[in-house]
């Protein structure tokens, strides 16, 4: 196992936070409910609990070890990550006024491209696949109406 850097120590302390901010804003801004009548804040609680301790078992690891001095990213290896921050963007931007269907089959479609460099057959394939199944599951089975957008 490699020495922990200064900055994967860092980012678990960015992380951290966040995870205490998710959990107290679920504490304090939702309802948490009972495990048998769930409110809407006892999910985010759960998983903003589950980021603290990941993140404490990640920080406490980096001290028991040497801090190592790679760089976090090799050259030009940063590209990929924000390309993906800019897709989910402009996918949440698009939600809205394209609708669900044609917003998650944008998405699906520069996802595969851009980020996973998918051929197009491929790219196809996930793409129209992912959304179906996807509306089927959110509206049918979960029964979660969602934006039709320009189809409606």
């Amino acid at each position: 196992m490699s020495a922990m850097t200064r900055q994967e120590r860092n980012a678990g302390l960015v992380f951290l936070l966040f995870g205490l901010a998710v959990a107290t804003y679920s504490v304090t801004a939702l309802s948490t409910g009972t495990i048998k009548q769930p409110g809407p804040g006892l999910f985010p609680l759960i998983c903003g609990g589950g980021i603290v301790l990941l993140c404490l078992l990640w920080i406490f690891r980096g001290y028991s070890e040497p801090i190592g001095s790679e760089p976090l990213w090799e050259e030009k290896q940063w590209i990929r990550p924000v390309i993906a921050v800019i897709v989910l963007l402009v996918y949440t931007a698009i939600m809205e006024d394209l609708g669900y269907p044609l917003s998650t089959l944008a998405f699906l479609v520069a996802w595969q491209r851009f980020i996973e460099n998918a051929g197009w057959r491929r790219t196809a394939v996930i793409s129209i696949v992912g959304t179906i199944a996807m509306y089927i599951l959110f509206v049918y089975l979960l029964s979660v109406p969602l934006p039709l957008g320009i189809l409606d």
